[in-house]
């Protein structure tokens, strides 16, 4: 079996037009008798084409007093996360991704940075999932994908600008803390097969969008958790663990007053252990929410 990275780095970080027949939406609803939470499947990284986003979203918004994100809004982008990141994703010890993978996999890599002109030099020190992230990270971007015109950053500027409420799900420290327990599961197989699959960026990001738009709930499990599930340790990590801790924080903004919009990885909204059907199984009935 293998670990299809490319796709895992996607959904965690992007992570996440019908044709012919009506589009639901990648917006679900819950409600209680106190409040109501929209539930946004977001991809952390867009292109400037991919706007303006479904009209669900700013349905979502509107109801909306709270908008919370999987971490805290601006928090990614301080110095003092860049510090943590950088800690965790380097190697400490002397040693350098060079005598942590395979010659052949370094070969590889060498070779994919040079014609693309990506200076190997500098990512020395990153871990296998790390270097992996950052190449792909640059990929997105020659495709005029950036973390700035995501979902999650969208709607962190305009809940600024509106003065509304935000907050978050996870802490900095919870994010890195998954980004290292990912590392262990990666190693030269991966680092090959990432490699030759990066060049086909633009291509999959279409197919995950066209899901996402469409909010073809079997198309999006298949491209966001099919793979994952094949290796149990990272499905619970990524997905089980943190749907279920993310369910009892929605359940609190349900026994809340005012209405909240819950920005999340529209990974984490699909399949069997998703926060939709987690809701549902705890009693509360869960919709798309349709133009």
């Amino acid at each position: 079996m293998r670990l299809n990275l490319w796709r895992t780095v996607l959904m965690l970080f992007i992570l996440f037009t019908a044709s012919g027949v009506q589009a639901e939406s990648s917006v679900w609803v819950v409600s209680s008798s106190k409040a109501t939470v929209y539930l946004a499947g977001s991809f952390h990284m867009l292109r400037a084409s991919d706007y303006p986003l479904p009209a669900e979203f700013f349905t979502a918004y509107q109801d909306s007093r709270k908008i919370i994100f999987e971490v805290p809004p601006g928090e990614m982008e301080s110095p003092e996360y860049m510090g943590m990141f950088l800690s965790a994703a380097i190697y400490n010890d002397g040693t350098t991704l060079r005598e942590h993978i395979t010659s052949a996999a370094y070969a590889k890599a060498e070779s994919f940075c040079r014609e693309r002109n990506y200076p190997l030099e500098q990512y020395q020190l990153f871990k296998p999932t790390f270097f992996v992230m950052t190449l792909t990270v640059l990929e997105m971007n020659k495709i005029g994908a950036d973390p700035k015109k995501g979902i999650d950053y969208f709607f962190k500027e305009k809940a600024m600008q509106d003065r509304k409420a935000t907050g978050s799900l996870e802490t900095v420290d919870q994010q890195i803390g998954i980004l290292t327990s990912v590392d262990a599961s990666v190693g030269s197989d991966q680092v090959l097969e990432a490699i030759d699959e990066l060049g086909q960026s633009e291509m999959m990001l279409g197919e995950y969008l066209a899901a996402w738009r469409k909010g073809d709930e079997a198309k999006m499990e298949e491209l966001y958790i099919k793979e994952l599930k094949r290796y149990p340790k990272l499905y619970q990590a990524l997905i089980v663990d943190r749907n279920n801790k993310w369910v009892r924080d929605i359940e609190g903004y349900l026994n809340g007053s005012g209405n909240t919009m819950v920005v999340v990885g529209a990974a984490h909204l699909v399949g069997d252990n998703s926060v939709v059907n987690l809701l549902r199984k705890r009693g509360y009935k869960v919709v798309k929410l349709q133009k």
